[in-house]
């Protein structure tokens, strides 16, 4: 799953970059509770994108349609979110399934246990097209 908080550029204009920060990061809070009740695991926060893995590290019964009932519970959830802040927040939410492998990433002492194929790029490639979910 590849989750954006879609317009932050335009959100970085309005807020001083501590607003900004607080913003950011209950999103990414709100993001990551929902996940973690599905069973996801949050593979890495970019900035405003986060990168969500179902099936790894710990694998599920069923984890594809754990990262879709996540993702209308993230919608949900930012529409609450959304309703206690002076602007509008909006996610774009893509999902994709297949295979993968997992290892260490990175260089100079900083690596990164990441999922790497085709399947998290084409999930971070569907967010871009999607429509914008509101919710409720």
């Amino acid at each position: 799953m590849f989750c954006d908080l879609v317009e932050s550029t335009a959100l970085s204009e309005q807020l001083d970059p501590e607003d900004l920060r607080d913003v950011v990061q209950r999103y990414q809070q709100v993001v990551g509770d929902v996940v973690g009740g599905y069973g996801g695991h949050v593979a890495q926060y970019l900035g405003d994108g986060i990168l969500v893995y179902f099936g790894f590290p710990v694998a599920h019964e069923h984890d594809a349609h754990r990262a879709a009932l996540a993702s209308l519970d993230i919608i949900t959830a930012i529409a609450r979110l959304d309703s206690e802040l002076d602007f509008p927040m909006k996610v774009r939410i893509g999902l994709h399934t297949g295979p993968v492998v997992t290892g260490n990433v990175g260089a100079r002492g900083r690596t990164e246990r990441l999922a790497l194929g085709q399947t998290p790029n084409v999930a971070a490639r569907v967010q871009s097209q999607a429509a914008l979910a509101r919710c409720c």
